[in-house]
């Protein structure tokens, strides 16, 4: 993102990548200080260099770590992932030698967050960045002793990669014009399972949706087609959250041909909507 850019859409802010020039220097699960998590370490366009990097959604800083130049940032409302999922999110940021932040700080969306840098256990000038889905800020030591949090994602699960300038580093990047969002509408989306399938697996929230993790099945057929109103995205936007009235909140895979997905439009009488 560049500095001041906003994107809001239907009353919602979109998750921008903070970051104007973006070269990963160790990705998620790197072996070096990130095993076990899902964080990024990001520097800009030239080594040394401690660029600014932005707000990238309206935030309050919730904790700051001095020692490490370490300050994790909460979403003041509910803003839109970039795997379409609308959700808080909270996210720590680190190495910051300008640091400056104090808890109860509101930034908003665009203004500069803080500067890469080289304070802590740092090799060289960069941005520690990971984020989390929701608004939990539990911070634990995982199994290799390396803190992290508890509900991690993906870099590229949460932000929008609009004006950033990818000079190294791989990932499925999503933009804005990726998830359509329909202005002055409620935009409330609907998984619309066909009536001809008689069979449709459903997982909890927090398991890996194969078959053998599945938690019962639906049935369209039964009821000539149900839908479901999606509460997030999940799996980079394979499958969806939903309510069922038999196994209350869980998700279903939604890419495939006979599951379709409509804003403000529910096909069909039952289900949960």
């Amino acid at each position: 993102m560049l500095k001041g850019e906003k994107s809001v859409r239907g009353g919602i802010e979109d998750l921008l990548c903070p970051f104007t020039d973006m070269f990963i220097t160790q990705g998620s699960g790197g072996s070096v200080s990130h095993k076990g998590t899902k964080a990024m370490d990001v520097r800009g366009l030239q080594i040394g260099v401690r660029y600014p990097y932005y707000a990238p959604c309206k935030v309050r800083c919730v904790k700051v770590y001095p020692e490490s130049g370490q300050v994790m940032w909460q979403s003041v409302d509910k803003v839109r992932y970039a795997d379409g999922t609308i959700d808080y999110v909270t996210f720590m940021t680190a190495h910051d030698n300008s640091l400056d932040s104090f808890v109860g700080q509101i930034v908003e969306q665009g203004a500069q967050l803080g500067n890469m840098g080289n304070k802590g256990n740092a090799s060289g000038v960069h941005c520690h960045i990971e984020v989390s889905r929701g608004s939990d800020t539990t911070w634990m030591i995982n199994k290799y002793g390396i803190y992290s949090f508890k509900n991690e994602i993906e870099f590229e699960e949460a932000f929008f990669m609009n004006n950033t300038n990818i000079i190294s580093g791989k990932g499925a990047w999503k933009y804005t014009d990726s998830i359509i969002v329909v202005e002055g509408s409620p935009n409330r989306n609907y998984a619309n399972l066909d009536p001809k399938i008689s069979s449709w697996r459903v997982y909890d929230l927090h398991v890996k949706p194969v078959a053998k993790n599945a938690k019962g099945k639906l049935n369209p057929k039964k009821f000539g087609g149900l839908t479901y109103y999606i509460y997030s995205y999940m799996d980079q936007g394979t499958t969806a959250e939903i309510e069922t009235a038999d196994f209350g909140r869980v998700k279903i895979y939604i890419v495939n041909e006979n599951c379709k997905i409509t804003i403000d439009n529910p096909l069909y009488q039952y289900g949960n909507y």
